[in-house]
Protein backbone atom coordinates (compact mmCIF):
# COMPACT_ATOMS: atom_id res chain seq x y z
CA UNK A 1 0.00 0.00 0.00
CA UNK A 2 3.00 1.87 0.73
CA UNK A 3 4.92 1.79 -2.33
CA UNK A 4 1.42 2.13 -4.29
CA UNK A 5 1.16 6.09 -1.88
CA UNK A 6 4.34 6.87 -2.87
CA UNK A 7 4.42 5.40 -6.66
CA UNK A 8 1.32 7.43 -6.71
CA UNK A 9 2.50 11.05 -5.38
CA UNK A 10 5.66 10.71 -7.47
CA UNK A 11 3.43 11.02 -10.52
CA UNK A 12 1.46 13.48 -9.40
CA UNK A 13 4.59 15.88 -8.99
CA UNK A 14 5.87 14.75 -12.15
CA UNK A 15 2.59 16.30 -13.65
CA UNK A 16 2.73 18.86 -11.41
CA UNK A 17 6.26 19.70 -12.44
CA UNK A 18 5.67 19.54 -16.52
CA UNK A 19 2.31 21.73 -16.54
CA UNK A 20 4.48 24.69 -14.58
CA UNK A 21 7.29 24.31 -17.08
CA UNK A 22 8.29 26.30 -19.76
CA UNK A 23 6.88 25.18 -23.17
CA UNK A 24 9.38 26.96 -24.80
CA UNK A 25 12.70 29.26 -23.57
CA UNK A 26 14.01 32.32 -25.56
CA UNK A 27 17.41 31.64 -26.80
CA UNK A 28 17.70 35.64 -27.88
CA UNK A 29 16.25 39.09 -27.83
CA UNK A 30 16.78 41.42 -30.35
CA UNK A 31 15.73 44.92 -30.91
CA UNK A 32 15.28 45.89 -34.40
CA UNK A 33 16.03 49.18 -36.54
CA UNK A 34 12.88 48.72 -39.06
CA UNK A 35 10.14 50.62 -36.64
CA UNK A 36 6.40 50.08 -37.80
CA UNK A 37 3.50 47.64 -37.34
CA UNK A 38 1.81 43.83 -38.52
CA UNK A 39 5.89 43.04 -38.97
CA UNK A 40 6.97 39.53 -40.44
CA UNK A 41 10.33 38.30 -40.78
CA UNK A 42 10.97 35.90 -43.59
CA UNK A 43 11.59 32.08 -43.17
CA UNK A 44 15.81 32.62 -43.78
CA UNK A 45 15.48 35.34 -40.96
CA UNK A 46 17.04 37.79 -42.89
CA UNK A 47 14.34 40.48 -43.89
CA UNK A 48 11.47 42.20 -42.06
CA UNK A 49 8.35 43.60 -43.42
CA UNK A 50 6.54 46.35 -41.20
CA UNK A 51 3.90 48.91 -42.00
CA UNK A 52 2.98 52.53 -40.74
CA UNK A 53 0.35 53.00 -38.46
CA UNK A 54 -2.47 53.19 -40.88
CA UNK A 55 -1.11 50.64 -43.22
CA UNK A 56 -0.85 53.43 -46.00
CA UNK A 57 2.76 52.32 -46.58
CA UNK A 58 4.53 49.18 -46.70
CA UNK A 59 8.30 48.49 -46.39
CA UNK A 60 10.94 45.33 -46.23
CA UNK A 61 13.89 45.63 -44.30
CA UNK A 62 17.06 44.21 -44.81
CA UNK A 63 18.72 42.61 -41.33
CA UNK A 64 22.17 42.47 -42.25
CA UNK A 65 22.55 45.82 -44.80
CA UNK A 66 20.39 47.79 -42.39
CA UNK A 67 18.49 49.09 -45.48
CA UNK A 68 14.79 50.31 -45.95
CA UNK A 69 12.97 49.57 -48.96
CA UNK A 70 9.45 50.76 -49.89
CA UNK A 71 7.36 48.25 -51.33
CA UNK A 72 4.17 50.01 -52.24
CA UNK A 73 2.23 52.60 -50.70
CA UNK A 74 -0.64 52.28 -53.06
CA UNK A 75 -3.73 50.93 -52.04
CA UNK A 76 -3.59 50.39 -47.71
CA UNK A 77 -0.86 47.36 -48.47
CA UNK A 78 0.55 47.12 -44.96
CA UNK A 79 -3.07 44.98 -43.53
CA UNK A 80 -2.72 42.01 -45.08
CA UNK A 81 1.24 41.59 -45.94
CA UNK A 82 3.17 38.41 -45.73
CA UNK A 83 6.59 36.49 -46.33
CA UNK A 84 5.98 33.81 -48.37
CA UNK A 85 8.55 30.63 -47.98
CA UNK A 86 9.63 31.83 -51.43
CA UNK A 87 10.96 35.23 -49.77
CA UNK A 88 8.76 36.68 -51.79
CA UNK A 89 6.13 39.43 -50.25
CA UNK A 90 2.51 39.10 -50.67
CA UNK A 91 0.06 41.63 -50.00
CA UNK A 92 -3.26 42.97 -51.06
CA UNK A 93 -4.38 46.25 -52.36
CA UNK A 94 -7.19 48.32 -52.31
CA UNK A 95 -9.08 50.90 -54.85
CA UNK A 96 -11.95 52.20 -55.02
CA UNK A 97 -13.90 52.72 -58.43
CA UNK A 98 -16.85 55.48 -59.50
CA UNK A 99 -19.22 53.84 -57.79
CA UNK A 100 -17.40 53.92 -54.60
CA UNK A 101 -17.25 50.48 -54.39
CA UNK A 102 -13.97 48.56 -52.90
CA UNK A 103 -11.91 46.31 -54.84
CA UNK A 104 -9.37 44.20 -53.80
CA UNK A 105 -6.31 42.98 -55.46
CA UNK A 106 -3.40 40.71 -54.76
CA UNK A 107 0.16 41.28 -55.39
CA UNK A 108 3.80 40.19 -54.56
CA UNK A 109 7.30 41.86 -54.54
CA UNK A 110 10.80 40.17 -55.38
CA UNK A 111 13.32 41.56 -53.13
CA UNK A 112 15.81 40.04 -55.38
CA UNK A 113 14.53 41.69 -58.14
CA UNK A 114 12.38 44.66 -57.21
CA UNK A 115 10.04 43.28 -59.22
CA UNK A 116 6.34 44.16 -58.30
CA UNK A 117 3.72 42.20 -60.19
CA UNK A 118 -0.39 41.12 -59.65
CA UNK A 119 -1.57 37.74 -59.35
CA UNK A 120 -5.11 38.35 -58.77
CA UNK A 121 -7.35 40.06 -60.30
CA UNK A 122 -9.27 43.70 -58.41
CA UNK A 123 -12.60 41.94 -57.04
CA UNK A 124 -14.96 42.75 -54.58
CA UNK A 125 -15.38 41.14 -50.80
CA UNK A 126 -12.58 39.44 -49.22
CA UNK A 127 -9.21 39.06 -50.38
CA UNK A 128 -6.37 37.38 -48.32
CA UNK A 129 -2.80 36.48 -49.01
CA UNK A 130 -1.71 32.72 -47.11
CA UNK A 131 0.66 30.21 -46.42
CA UNK A 132 -0.09 26.87 -46.77
CA UNK A 133 2.01 24.16 -45.66
CA UNK A 134 3.44 24.03 -49.12
CA UNK A 135 3.20 27.69 -50.45
CA UNK A 136 1.71 30.68 -50.90
CA UNK A 137 -1.92 31.40 -52.35
CA UNK A 138 -4.08 34.43 -52.69
CA UNK A 139 -7.96 33.94 -52.27
CA UNK A 140 -10.91 36.31 -52.36
CA UNK A 141 -14.83 35.32 -52.74
CA UNK A 142 -14.67 35.30 -56.29
CA UNK A 143 -10.73 34.60 -57.55
CA UNK A 144 -8.25 32.63 -56.71
CA UNK A 145 -4.53 32.07 -56.90
CA UNK A 146 -2.13 29.06 -56.56
CA UNK A 147 -4.33 27.13 -54.36
CA UNK A 148 -3.62 23.68 -56.13
CA UNK A 149 0.26 24.58 -55.19
CA UNK A 150 -0.24 25.92 -51.65
CA UNK A 151 -0.71 22.40 -49.69
CA UNK A 152 -3.42 22.83 -46.98
CA UNK A 153 -4.44 26.07 -45.73
CA UNK A 154 -7.58 28.07 -44.97
CA UNK A 155 -9.39 31.07 -44.33
CA UNK A 156 -13.14 32.48 -43.13
CA UNK A 157 -15.76 34.31 -44.49
CA UNK A 158 -18.66 35.35 -41.44
CA UNK A 159 -19.08 31.74 -39.86
CA UNK A 160 -17.88 29.65 -42.35
CA UNK A 161 -14.10 28.31 -42.40
CA UNK A 162 -12.73 27.14 -45.87
CA UNK A 163 -10.45 24.54 -45.79
CA UNK A 164 -8.61 23.88 -48.81
CA UNK A 165 -6.07 20.43 -49.02
CA UNK A 166 -4.25 20.52 -52.16
CA UNK A 167 -6.44 22.65 -53.90
CA UNK A 168 -9.92 20.87 -52.79
CA UNK A 169 -12.01 22.69 -51.05
CA UNK A 170 -14.25 21.93 -48.37
CA UNK A 171 -16.50 24.64 -45.98
CA UNK A 172 -17.10 23.81 -42.35
CA UNK A 173 -19.31 25.55 -39.42
CA UNK A 174 -17.53 24.52 -36.27
CA UNK A 175 -18.73 26.59 -34.03
CA UNK A 176 -22.55 28.62 -34.68
CA UNK A 177 -21.51 32.29 -34.02
CA UNK A 178 -22.96 35.33 -35.73
CA UNK A 179 -20.08 37.06 -35.30
CA UNK A 180 -18.20 35.45 -37.45
CA UNK A 181 -14.47 33.67 -37.11
CA UNK A 182 -11.09 35.94 -37.29
CA UNK A 183 -7.22 35.02 -37.55
CA UNK A 184 -7.67 31.40 -39.13
CA UNK A 185 -4.21 29.64 -39.53
CA UNK A 186 -3.43 25.74 -40.33
CA UNK A 187 -0.71 23.99 -38.39
CA UNK A 188 2.35 23.10 -39.73
CA UNK A 189 1.50 19.56 -40.50
CA UNK A 190 -1.54 20.27 -41.69
CA UNK A 191 -3.93 18.85 -39.13
CA UNK A 192 -5.66 21.38 -37.63
CA UNK A 193 -7.05 24.89 -37.63
CA UNK A 194 -7.21 27.42 -35.20
CA UNK A 195 -10.05 30.05 -35.49
CA UNK A 196 -10.82 32.70 -32.99
CA UNK A 197 -14.70 33.73 -32.28
CA UNK A 198 -15.22 37.51 -30.77
CA UNK A 199 -15.65 37.73 -27.14
CA UNK A 200 -16.46 33.54 -27.27
CA UNK A 201 -12.85 31.96 -27.47
CA UNK A 202 -10.18 30.58 -29.22
CA UNK A 203 -11.15 27.21 -31.19
CA UNK A 204 -9.35 23.99 -32.70
CA UNK A 205 -10.65 21.92 -35.04
CA UNK A 206 -9.76 19.18 -36.98
CA UNK A 207 -8.81 19.69 -40.39
CA UNK A 208 -10.27 16.95 -42.47
CA UNK A 209 -13.92 16.50 -40.99
CA UNK A 210 -14.07 20.32 -39.02
CA UNK A 211 -14.79 18.67 -35.84
CA UNK A 212 -13.95 20.85 -32.55
CA UNK A 213 -11.21 19.26 -31.04
CA UNK A 214 -10.20 22.12 -28.62
CA UNK A 215 -11.50 25.14 -27.12
CA UNK A 216 -9.83 27.79 -25.32
CA UNK A 217 -9.51 31.17 -23.62
CA UNK A 218 -9.62 34.57 -26.18
CA UNK A 219 -6.77 35.60 -27.17
CA UNK A 220 -5.54 38.03 -30.38
CA UNK A 221 -3.84 37.38 -33.23
CA UNK A 222 -3.16 33.78 -32.52
CA UNK A 223 -0.33 31.61 -34.82
CA UNK A 224 0.64 28.21 -34.55
CA UNK A 225 4.63 28.10 -33.07
CA UNK A 226 4.43 24.13 -34.07
CA UNK A 227 2.38 21.71 -33.46
CA UNK A 228 1.33 21.72 -30.42
CA UNK A 229 1.79 25.65 -29.21
CA UNK A 230 0.23 28.96 -30.08
CA UNK A 231 1.97 32.10 -29.81
CA UNK A 232 -0.60 35.43 -29.42
CA UNK A 233 -1.21 38.41 -27.58
CA UNK A 234 -2.41 37.80 -24.81
CA UNK A 235 -6.33 39.93 -23.10
CA UNK A 236 -7.41 40.54 -19.84
CA UNK A 237 -4.64 40.08 -17.24
CA UNK A 238 -2.77 38.87 -19.67
CA UNK A 239 -3.24 42.43 -22.03
CA UNK A 240 0.05 43.48 -23.91
CA UNK A 241 1.97 40.30 -23.34
CA UNK A 242 2.79 38.09 -26.28
CA UNK A 243 2.28 34.60 -25.03
CA UNK A 244 2.61 30.81 -25.71
CA UNK A 245 0.53 27.79 -24.79
CA UNK A 246 -0.74 24.60 -25.56
CA UNK A 247 -3.03 23.54 -28.16
CA UNK A 248 -4.64 20.96 -26.26
CA UNK A 249 -5.73 23.11 -23.25
CA UNK A 250 -3.08 21.58 -20.49
CA UNK A 251 -0.16 23.42 -19.05
CA UNK A 252 0.34 26.86 -18.11
CA UNK A 253 0.64 30.18 -20.15
CA UNK A 254 3.90 31.43 -20.67
CA UNK A 255 4.83 35.11 -21.14
CA UNK A 256 7.09 35.57 -23.53
CA UNK A 257 7.40 39.56 -23.37
CA UNK A 258 5.54 42.42 -21.52
CA UNK A 259 4.87 45.79 -21.42
CA UNK A 260 3.24 47.16 -24.51
CA UNK A 261 3.92 43.97 -26.62
CA UNK A 262 1.49 43.38 -29.46
CA UNK A 263 1.33 42.08 -33.11
CA UNK A 264 2.97 38.88 -32.99
CA UNK A 265 4.00 36.87 -35.34
CA UNK A 266 5.96 33.48 -36.36
CA UNK A 267 8.10 32.19 -38.61
CA UNK A 268 10.47 29.03 -38.04
CA UNK A 269 11.79 29.28 -34.04
CA UNK A 270 11.60 33.64 -34.51
CA UNK A 271 8.34 35.92 -32.76
CA UNK A 272 8.19 38.97 -33.99
CA UNK A 273 6.67 41.76 -32.84
CA UNK A 274 5.90 45.55 -32.40
CA UNK A 275 5.17 47.86 -29.38
CA UNK A 276 2.24 50.25 -28.82
CA UNK A 277 4.46 52.80 -29.95
CA UNK A 278 6.21 50.80 -33.04
CA UNK A 279 9.52 49.44 -31.71
CA UNK A 280 9.79 46.02 -33.71
CA UNK A 281 11.34 43.55 -31.61
CA UNK A 282 12.23 39.65 -31.94
CA UNK A 283 12.64 36.77 -29.93
CA UNK A 284 14.86 33.34 -31.23
CA UNK A 285 12.43 30.52 -29.35
CA UNK A 286 13.95 26.99 -28.41
CA UNK A 287 11.62 24.13 -27.00
CA UNK A 288 13.12 22.10 -24.08
CA UNK A 289 14.08 19.42 -26.35
CA UNK A 290 15.99 21.60 -28.74
CA UNK A 291 17.59 23.55 -25.44
CA UNK A 292 19.24 20.07 -24.34
CA UNK A 293 20.44 19.05 -27.48
CA UNK A 294 22.26 22.73 -27.74
CA UNK A 295 23.46 22.42 -24.46
CA UNK A 296 24.81 18.91 -25.06
CA UNK A 297 26.76 19.93 -28.65
CA UNK A 298 27.97 23.04 -26.75
CA UNK A 299 29.17 20.90 -23.51
CA UNK A 300 30.26 17.93 -26.29
CA UNK A 301 32.56 21.52 -28.01
CA UNK A 302 33.84 22.67 -24.69
CA UNK A 303 35.50 19.39 -23.90
CA UNK A 304 37.01 18.97 -27.19
CA UNK A 305 38.66 22.40 -27.35
CA UNK A 306 39.83 21.87 -23.38
CA UNK A 307 41.37 18.43 -24.84
CA UNK A 308 42.90 20.06 -28.02
CA UNK A 309 44.22 23.03 -25.53
CA UNK A 310 45.40 20.14 -22.94
CA UNK A 311 47.02 18.10 -25.99
CA UNK A 312 48.98 21.29 -27.69
CA UNK A 313 50.07 22.19 -24.00
CA UNK A 314 51.42 18.81 -23.19
CA UNK A 315 53.27 18.75 -26.68
CA UNK A 316 54.25 22.36 -26.05
CA UNK A 317 55.87 20.98 -23.13
CA UNK A 318 57.38 17.80 -24.10
CA UNK A 319 58.98 19.86 -26.75
CA UNK A 320 60.60 22.47 -24.38
CA UNK A 321 61.95 19.54 -21.90
CA UNK A 322 64.03 18.22 -24.84
CA UNK A 323 64.98 21.49 -25.65
CA UNK A 324 66.66 21.77 -22.37
CA UNK A 325 67.55 18.20 -22.73
CA UNK A 326 69.81 19.00 -25.67
CA UNK A 327 71.44 21.94 -24.15
CA UNK A 328 72.34 19.80 -21.46
CA UNK A 329 74.49 17.25 -23.47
Amino acid sequence: MKLHFFATLASLLIAVAAVGANHVYVKSRCNLRCDGYFPQISADGKKVISATTDAKCLYIYDLETQKRELVSDVGSPGFEAIFGNDGKVYYVAMSIDKNHIIRRSGRVFDPATGENREVLPEQHGAVHAINGTAGTAVVGEQKEWNVRNAGTFAWALGSQLYVYRNGKKQVFSPVNVQTGYLWVDVSPDGKKVLFQVPAVGLFVCDAATGRVLQKLNRCLMPQWYNNDLIVAQGTGRWGYHIIIFRADGTGDIQSLANGESVMPSVSGNNVIYTTKGGSVKLLTLETPEERDVRLEQERIEAERIAKEKAEEAARAEAEKQAAEADNNQ
